[in-house]
């Protein structure tokens, strides 16, 4: 089984730092040691789900990929370090105006920088073909795999020229770089209890401008959303709790729909979460906001009101349930690969 993960290793793009911590991950103890077949069998299987061989990729994935995002990425395998980390650009492909790559984040230092997870930030670019004046682009993570101590991410983005049409790539010749990591921020899933007889019916209201929001098609939204004066709950009235930094500052219920407000008191440069209902009866009738909008004050705490389609009497049994990112801090760099993808590979 080593065998057959030194040859993986051989095609996996890796600094020597990171190479040597699994290297020493991998060397047989003096002690003997002592397995029972079925812990073998685990072990074995945990290795191959580490390794997710991609042979059509050309190379090794560390992170769990799709297979049909496997077959059509070219093996790249270079690297920058900045900060002490490293990005690899694994594998990439760039069809019908789409570019596609797999990266990689190593710590040189061997710490625990990338453990509670990377976020680019929004930072990262590729070099624009001739004609494009647009972009779109996505950031999934693929988590961190302890073994390579390395966080993986699928990066897309598509050019678009004046028109929003699709531009293909003029060349094969890609600089895929990356200005500003968040690092340690704290991902938290709570769960909130509210006294829903202690909502008003009136609630207080003040107006703010509405910078940004979203919504779901379908359902009436406050007037001046976004980019305008909107209405927002008069903050002040509760003081609840959520997770670390975030706090359910008022709630009622206007126009017939509960409004709940979230304080987030600026713990991080990207402080970001949800709440829904969940019922304590049926799992399947969990309700989510149908509107979110948000303003900021001079202080730099941010507001957040959460629009739900339910009535008073909708509420009897239920909780909230959230998923909340907050804290960390940014750390400023230069990774940049330039790479060549050749056609017909």
């Amino acid at each position: 089984m080593i065998s057959h993960y030194k040859q993986a290793m051989d095609s996996l793009s890796l600094s020597p730092e990171a190479r040597g911590r699994i290297a020493g991950k991998l060397r047989r103890p003096n002690r003997l040691v002592k397995f029972r077949p079925a812990a073998i069998a685990a072990a074995a299987a945990a290795l191959v789900l580490i390794l997710g061989t991609t042979a059509a990729a050309g190379g090794i994935a560390l992170h769990e990929l799709p297979a049909a995002i496997i077959q059509s990425l070219q093996p790249v395998r270079l690297s920058d370090t900045d900060q002490g980390i490293t990005m690899t650009v694994q594998s990439a492909s760039a069809e019908d105006g789409v570019f596609t790559a797999y990266i990689t984040m190593t710590d040189e230092r061997g710490g625990q920088r990338l453990a509670q997870g990377v976020d680019f930030y929004d930072s990262y670019r590729i070099n624009m073909p001739y004609g494009a004046s647009a972009t779109t682009s996505g950031c999934t993570p693929l988590g961190y795999d302890e073994f390579s101590e390395s966080y993986g991410f699928l990066v897309n983005i598509q050019v678009m020229d004046d028109n929003w049409r699709t531009v293909d790539f003029s060349n094969k010749k890609f600089t895929f770089s990356v200005r500003q990591l968040m690092l340690g921020q704290n991902r938290t899933k709570p769960e909130v209890s509210l006294d829903w007889d202690d909502l008003p019916n009136e609630p207080h209201t003040q107006q703010k401008y509405c910078y940004g929001g979203s919504y779901s098609e379908g359902y009436e939204l406050p007037q001046g959303f976004p980019g305008g004066m909107v209405d927002f709950l008069q903050p002040g009235t509760m003081d609840v709790p959520v997770t670390d930094g975030v706090t359910i500052t008022a709630g009622g219920f206007l126009d017939s729909r509960l409004h709940l407000l979230l304080r987030y008191d600026n713990t991080g440069a990207d402080d970001h979460g949800w709440l829904w209902l969940t019922s304590t009866v049926d799992w399947r009738a969990d309700v989510t906001p149908c509107v979110s909008m948000n303003y900021h004050e001079e202080d730099g705490s941010k507001y957040e009101e959460l629009i739900y389609d339910v009535t008073p009497e909708d509420l009897e049994g239920r909780v909230l349930s959230g998923k909340f990112t907050t804290g960390g801090y940014l750390l400023n760099g230069d990774w940049k690969v330039t790479f060549t993808l050749m056609d017909g590979e």
